[in-house]
């Protein structure tokens, strides 16, 4: 007869001190982090002391007769920004200097009103594509996509490269560019390891030994990284597809937070609803025009691929395609919920004059259903669950929060009625100068800083600057808005960009080489975009 185990009966025959005669590390995990670099602490102390300074600076030298409220939030503008730019604080960190500075030094501001930027509509569009995005991860169907796009494009080396940039364009539009670029950059290496294949194939010809398979070759190695990187295609390729993530992000409201930001912004401060298909009718095109312009870039100006051909480039393709195997039901019923969602949010807008449910509603929905509906799996497995949605960006979606909330201060305070009556001298410039200028200027400024943080310094001063000049805050918002997410020079600038770089595959000086030419071509879609389309689309008036 057995009998119940008694609470810690499982340990009588225990050796109570496993680790006797071992060094045993008692650290925690703060203890055995590792110390930053000389140069990082020395950048963020500065900008922790140089963005206190600057603030005090504004708040002490703007004139007496401003209100104290509108000092208070221009002094938080600036140190925000600073630590934002320094990354003195994490970016998420700094997001919550609202949450303190507003209702304690501010006069008649409750943290639930400052709070309330948080819950932002936005915020839950934001969060509902974001759900989207990684039930399609989980069931790699965002994968299958990519492949089948580079396979229909074709297998030739500019087609392959036209095929990586327009999967990665596409799934950019719902996938964070982050990710997107994560997924496309392996497979893209995969097919630059044919083309060392072919330079080592070459030397095997005239000699004894055959050519090495790509599996046989490691990709980490530096004659291999070498060979790649003296490659045009290796060089347009990775390239192209690091460009591609950030470019086709613009397409969609919650294809990039700039974009995000600038609909809660225009809402909260300016009562301006952007609808999401009124959105694609604007970025879609944008980023079609500016995707073919950089492969044009990048294949028949800067790189052009020294090959005609990739042997067993198709092969390749198919064979990824085979490891994936038939489609799922857990893959078909998550593209079914997505082609929901994107006629939803195109077309309710469309069809009901005064909609029951919004872009954020839609959004919402979808993510309950994703956690509602059967994968037709294993007994009990949804499409998604916690484990795959604990992996939301939440730290953007508090950057959002305090870039909504610093907009709000904006307004309420009289900062931006402020800054308009300062700016009424620009009235007499054209206002394609000054969509030129604004944009020219968030280009430059990105390329160093983090695009969210960017864009949710600049919008509420964008906003003002119209407000001054008497011409629609949509008209200096857009530009902001798109010139944030176009960083093509520098690793720092996107992640992306990183990513590229880290790879090995890219250099810092080709990466400037097709940044600087793609940034003057978006310049001039940017500002012809809002010119055209945007004051078509929104019925601007300036």
């Amino acid at each position: 007869m057995s009998h119940p185990a008694v609470p810690g009966a499982h340990l009588q025959n225990m050796d109570p001190d496993p680790h006797r005669g071992e060094e045993v590390d008692f650290q925690s995990p703060g203890e055995r982090a590792e110390a930053e670099k000389p140069r990082t602490r020395t950048v963020r102390w500065i900008g922790l002391a140089g963005g206190l300074l600057l603030a005090v600076l504004v708040y002490t030298l703007m004139p007496q007769d401003v209100p104290h409220a509108a000092r208070l939030t221009a002094a938080t503008a600036v140190l925000m920004g600073v630590w934002w730019m320094t990354e003195a604080l994490p970016l998420p960190a700094t997001a919550l200097v609202p949450l303190v500075v507003f209702p304690t030094l501010g006069t008649d501001v409750k943290f639930d009103a400052v709070g309330a930027s948080y819950g932002n509509n936005v915020i839950f569009l934001f969060m509902g594509g974001f759900l989207l995005a990684l039930a399609m991860q989980r069931w790699n169907l965002h994968r299958r996509i990519a492949l089948l796009t580079v396979k229909v494009i074709g297998t030739k080396p500019t087609q392959m490269i036209a095929g990586f940039m327009v999967a990665t364009g596409f799934l950019s539009m719902w996938v964070s560019n982050t990710a997107t670029a994560v997924m496309m950059l392996p497979i893209g290496v995969s097919v630059l390891l044919l083309v060392t294949k072919i330079g080592s194939g070459a030397d095997a010809a005239q000699g004894t030994s055959a050519a090495p398979t790509p599996e046989e070759i490691d990709p980490q190695d530096d004659e291999v990284k070498e060979e790649i990187v003296k490659s045009n295609f290796g060089t347009a390729l990775m390239l192209g597809i690091a460009y591609a993530a950030s470019i086709g992000s613009l397409g969609t409201i919650i294809g990039t937070p700039p974009n995000t930001l600038m609909a809660g912004y225009l809402s909260d401060a300016h009562d301006i609803t952007i609808g999401f298909g009124q959105w694609m009718l604007v970025g879609v095109p944008l980023a079609v025009v500016l995707l073919a312009l950089c492969w044009v870039l990048l294949t028949k100006v800067l790189f052009k691929p020294e090959i005609t051909e990739i042997p067993g480039g198709k092969e390749l393709i198919n064979d990824e395609l085979s490891k994936l195997g038939p489609m799922s039901p857990g893959e078909k019923r998550v593209l079914a919920i997505f082609v929901l969602a994107a006629l939803s949010w195109v077309f309710v807008p469309v069809l009901f004059a005064d909609p029951m449910i919004s872009d954020a509603g839609i959004a919402m929905a979808v993510g309950l259903l994703l956690f509602l509906c059967p994968a037709g799996a294993a007994p009990g497995v949804r499409l998604l669950d916690w484990d795959s949605a604990v992996k939301l960006p939440w730290g953007v979606l508090l950057l959002f929060g305090g870039g909504l909330a610093l907009s709000a201060q904006f307004s309420t305070s009289g900062l931006t009625e402020w800054i308009g009556e300062r700016a009424q001298g620009l009235g007499g410039l054209p206002v394609v100068l000054l969509v030129l200028i604004m944009a020219g200027g968030i280009l430059l400024l990105t390329e160093l800083t983090s695009n969210t943080a960017t864009a949710a310094t600049f919008l509420p001063v964008a906003g003002g600057v119209a407000m001054g000049i008497g011409v629609d805050p949509m008209l200096l918002a857009i530009p902001v808005a798109l010139a944030a997410t176009c960083a093509f020079m520098l690793p720092v600038a996107t992640p992306p960009n990183a990513i590229a770089f880290g790879s090995g595959y890219v250099t810092i000086g080709q990466m400037i080489k097709g940044g600087i030419g793609l940034n003057l071509i978006a310049l001039v879609l940017i500002t012809a975009t809002t010119m055209t389309l945007g004051v078509w689309v929104f019925n601007l008036a300036f």
